[in-house]
């Protein structure tokens, strides 16, 4: 037997009918989709496969799709992984915070959900830069480190200048320790700059 070697997406809900809706839809872009019922399932498959993109309903019982996609967003083995937020609850902010790539409202508009997951599909494939905010240089040299050995550009901010030095090299990942009320604001105004919609924010402690 020949080895599948389509990009995987894994597709979790703990839902039997939304995720056969959800292979029905993602089937078109001829990919191998992997099916989890559970946020630990998900996790168990995660260091199975080698995912292109993780799609992921929230409301499902003892681990919801916020947790998980905290797990993966705080790992960096898993951090580059795209995540997309499938789901009925309008909790747009609190993705994000966590550092999910997409948040999409059910019911699903099925062109939107097609051509995101091709766009973060071909993200994946990129060569990502990433700019590290922190102050404390030790912390930052071990980020670039770890990033680095991962095949990651690694670029360096402090706080003051995270905008205009964001703005400047249009980074893939901005890596944040914490977010003030003063960086809190320049992460908004951020998303409205062009080119850096689609920045992923991964904010840590």
């Amino acid at each position: 037997m020949t080895e599948d070697r389509r990009v995987k997406l894994l597709l979790v809900d703990d839902r039997q009918e939304n995720l056969l809706a959800l292979q029905a839809i993602l089937e078109p872009l001829g990919q191998n989709l992997i099916l989890a019922h559970s946020g630990e399932e998900a996790l168990k498959c995660v260091l199975q496969h080698e995912f292109a993109c993780i799609l992921l309903d929230v409301q499902m019982p003892e681990m919801n799709g916020f947790d998980v996609a905290a797990v993966l967003k705080n790992d960096p083995a898993t951090m580059d992984i795209p995540i997309v937020i499938l789901s009925i609850v309008q909790d747009r902010d609190r993705g994000y915070r966590l550092g999910v790539d997409r948040y999409l409202t059910k019911p699903i508009d099925t062109d939107l959900l097609f051509r995101e997951v091709g766009a973060l599909i071909e993200q994946k494939k990129s060569h990502k830069r990433v700019l590290v905010v922190d102050e404390d240089a030790t912390t930052v040299k071990t980020l670039t480190d770890v990033l680095t050995s991962r095949g990651y550009s690694v670029m360096e901010a402090k706080g003051d200048d995270l905008l205009a030095r964001a703005v400047a090299v249009q980074p893939d990942i901005i890596m944040l320790n914490s977010v003030s009320s003063a960086r809190s604001n320049a992460v908004q105004m951020l998303r409205f700059e062009k080119g850096m919609e689609n920045v992923l924010f991964l904010v840590y402690q």
